[in-house]
Formats: structure tokens, sequence, C-alpha cells
């Protein structure tokens, strides 16, 4: 697949600091499975001797990282030019302790660096009665042309 086409700022860039916070309840589609099978994406526990009996649904890293990679994406509307948008590159991603279904997380993301057409988002996420840590992510982001990244993708 093609790198998406960057897009040459200029004075357009916004400003580091821009902050967004929201809450969600940890539902079952933002889980990952543990000892036990998962059926989506499928896939057998690592321990040969879990039974199902102990399969636990906790809150998954993917959806840490989805979490914050979005909402530093939200933060960044009416603040990029006009016929642009923001695709993902790479993240970090460190995930501290298990959510299980039913909990509320607050996520927290700021603008920390913007560089040509690179933008880096740092979040953090957190149990909100307990204010607990749950993870941290550092999500790198490109400004993309939209009509040339539409005109890169393959067709089928």
């Amino acid at each position: 697949m093609r790198s998406p086409v960057p897009v040459a700022m200029n004075d357009d860039r916004p400003e580091p600091g821009i902050e967004a916070e929201r809450t969600f309840r940890v539902e079952p589609r933002h889980t990952t499975t543990l000892f036990g099978e998962q059926t989506d994406p499928p896939g057998l526990p690592a321990a040969t001797d879990a039974a199902d009996a102990e399969a636990i649904r906790v809150l998954g890293t993917p959806h840490v990282l989805a979490e914050v990679e979005f909402l530093g994406r939200e933060s960044l509307r009416g603040h990029l030019p006009e016929g642009t948008g923001v695709v993902g590159v790479d993240a970090e991603v460190t995930h501290r302790r298990p959510v299980p279904v039913g909990e509320t997380v607050a996520v927290r993301t700021t603008v920390v660096d913007v560089t040509d057409d690179t933008i880096t988002v740092e979040g953090e996420l957190a149990v909100v009665d307990a204010d607990e840590p749950v993870g941290e992510v550092r999500s790198r982001l490109r400004v993309v042309g939209r009509e040339a990244f539409r005109d890169g993708l393959p067709s089928r």
C-alpha cells in the first residue's frame, strides 16, 4: 500500500496544546477475552489449560488506542486546512490495568507537537470513580489531502 499523500501545511498548522476529554462506559464490544476463547476476532487463549468458565472480558488494548486516536482526531476539528484530514501513522500504547465491563473510563488528549504534516497526540485513560490510571498512548497523525488520499486508494 502506498503512503498517504502529505500536505504542506505552512501557517495553517494547529498549535500544540489543543485538549479534549470525554468518558465512555466499557461495553462488551470494547473488550478482549482472557482465559477463554474469543470470538471477535477469533482466537484461542494463550494457556492450553484455560477453561471457558474462567473467561474474563476486560477493556482491550486496541480500544485503548482507538479512544485516544479518535478523540485526538476529533480535537483537531476546525484546526486543519480546508480539504484535509488525518490518518494514523504509528502509536505507542501502555496498558496499565484491566477494566471490566460496566466501568466508566475518562479519556484525555493533548496535541503535544506539530511538525510539518505530522501531529503528535498524547492521551491518558483513567477509571472515573477511582481515578486509577488505565493507560497512556502517544499517537502520530499525518495530515493528508482528502482528494489525493481517495485517489491513492487501490480500487476493487
